[in-house]
């Protein structure tokens, strides 16, 4: 009889008392030993004895969808120092950036600038060279929001900025005394929060605020909801949420 044709239970009892090179090296046998080799019922047993496998210590996988032999051999790697960290982009900025993701198109906001960078279509990296620089800010960007037309963001100079995706011409907005902390755009409405204790809202055909709603505190959030209506504002499109920090939270942390 071949070590193949044995029975399931003999074999995973046999199979039990090797490790993860044995079993890697008994897969390239034939094919039927690769399937068999390759189930999880086998790799059970190791992967508890690594580290960060999603085996938990009562035996619970927490990663079913995933393998659980490359999970072993992505941790073995680790612990042999295989797996190199790359860093695609990098800066010498303190303020923490904003990034959004736009079809094949990451914009990634770095100080004053905000760049539109490709990603490879067959390997999905970011190249690493923008293919476009947004910028007229005279301090940092603090938050953007992207639409198919146009690029929006808000600055710590107080400063709202509408770039033309298309033909890169630019509108300023001004209403805001500090930072514009959150804002969100849709079907021609833009609404904004700021350090100042104000929501502002406006529209892509006027440089002056449409409606401003006083806060009591900094307003750090803010997001439209296509199905709410607002008030008098006759678009469908709505502020949703206001999210707001306590005062005394933010005397702790200033």
């Amino acid at each position: 009889m071949l070590f193949s044709q044995l029975p399931e239970d003999v074999l995973y009892h046999v199979v039990s008392f090797l490790d993860h090179r044995s079993l890697c090296r008994l897969s390239q046998v034939c094919k039927s030993m690769h399937r068999f080799v390759n189930r999880d019922a086998v790799w059970r047993k190791i992967a508890k004895e690594f580290l960060n496998t999603g085996i938990t210590r009562d035996g619970t996988d927490i990663y079913p969808h995933i393998p659980l032999k490359d999970r072993v051999k992505t941790a073995q790697n680790w612990f042999n120092g295989v797996c190199k960290r790359a860093s695609p982009l990098k800066w010498k900025t303190k303020l923490l950036p904003w990034l959004q993701l736009d079809g094949d198109t990451l914009f990634l906001s770095q100080a004053a600038n905000i760049g539109a960078y490709h990603l490879h279509q067959g390997t999905r990296r970011l190249l690493r060279n923008p293919f476009q620089i947004y910028s007229g800010h005279q301090g940092d960007v603090c938050r953007f929001a992207v639409t198919d037309s146009n690029l929006i963001s808000g600055g710590s100079d107080g400063k709202i900025l509408v770039h033309n995706r298309r033909n890169h011409v630019s509108l300023e907005l001004s209403g805001h005394n500090q930072e514009v902390n959150c804002i969100d755009s849709k079907d021609g409405l833009i609404i904004s929060g700021s350090r100042d204790r104000t929501v502002r809202i406006w529209t892509l055909t006027s440089s002056s605020p449409r409606d401003t709603i006083p806060m009591y505190d900094r307003v750090w959030s803010v997001a439209i909801s296509p199905t709410l209506r607002f008030g008098h504002i006759s678009s469908p499109v709505l502020l949703l949420l206001l999210s707001l920090r306590l005062t005394a939270s933010l005397k702790l942390m200033s």
